[in-house]
């Protein structure tokens, strides 16, 4: 977890993989991922709102920023898978939005990780070993019931709409056997 949350100041420069952020009488060097850097690109001497991660090591301090504060979160759990890293964290939340990435990890999409430069099999395998670390609880839960589902041998396209009907009905996912019993209600009746 980060010593500090964000940084809100003007927006001096922006370089090929960082911007400068002036605070009153210090200014900041933030590393970006290249979608940030382009949605910046416009706001030269703008006020704006960067969520931050710092890395201290023997050499030198890094500040990794973002634009939203969930892309912020899930590199920090990237970055403390082994063999993952900075620069790995950074090109996988470059590449994903959150909300892709925990797609990815509930169905087990390791080509789709592949895909990113630099996630070779082993890092890509890595990820999903650690991955009950990094799914949300109720993506957990979730995570369990369409494989359930799937078990009994519905597909992808059911399991998406019967989910989406679960999320309207249920609040959390404590009960999973309820929820089980609900979704396979619904489906029957679709036979």
């Amino acid at each position: 977890m980060s010593f500090f949350h964000s940084i809100e100041g003007k927006l001096d420069k922006i370089y090929d993989n960082f911007v400068v952020v002036s605070l009153d009488f210090f200014s900041f060097r933030i590393i970006l991922g290249e979608k940030d850097l382009i949605l910046l690109g416009n706001n030269i001497g703008q006020k704006v709102k960067i969520y931050i991660s710092e890395s201290i090591d023997k050499e030198e301090i890094k500040i990794f920023g973002f634009l939203d504060e969930n892309k912020r979160d899930l590199f920090e759990d990237l970055k403390r898978i082994k063999g993952v890293g900075e620069k790995i964290a950074l090109r996988i939340v470059n590449y994903f939005s959150p909300e892709e990435f925990n797609e990815i990890l509930e169905n087990e999409d390791i080509n789709s990780l592949l895909r990113v430069p630099g996630i070779g099999k082993k890092v890509a395998q890595k990820i999903f070993l650690e991955k009950n670390g990094l799914l949300p609880k109720e993506k957990k839960e979730e995570s369990t019931i369409r494989k359930a589902l799937y078990n009994l041998g519905y597909n992808k396209e059911e399991v998406n709409e019967v989910m989406k009907e679960i999320r309207k009905k249920f609040k959390d996912f404590e009960n999973i056997e309820e929820i089980i019993k609900f979704a396979l209600q619904r489906l029957s009746k679709e036979l």
